[in-house]
């Protein structure tokens, strides 16, 4: 069972995940699992149970690839996309 400012994180990045699909920056999120060949199936079941931990990486993605805030993933403070994207790669 993870602490409830890990599960907060773990909601924050399905909220961000929910943004770049409405943002039409990526497709879907079965798209984003299979760009970081994720298993879908434990992608699915992360989303629908936050007390699951997931790997950190899963987070760096989200900063390094889609610009999206550090601040905002870790702490909820702040605005959900960085005011400078380093390295974005082209939508998926």
């Amino acid at each position: 069972m993870l602490r409830p400012e890990s599960e907060a994180i773990n909601k924050r990045f399905f909220e961000a995940i929910d943004e770049l699909v409405k943002r039409r920056i990526i497709r879907g999120k079965k798209t984003f699992a299979t760009r970081y060949e994720l298993n879908w199936g434990n992608f699915y079941k992360l989303r629908k149970n936050p007390a699951m931990g997931f790997e950190l990486c899963f987070l760096t993605w989200l900063v390094r690839d889609f610009g999206i805030s550090s601040q905002w993933l870790l702490t909820g403070e702040g605005e959900m996309f960085a005011k400078r994207v380093v390295n974005q790669k082209s939508p998926v």
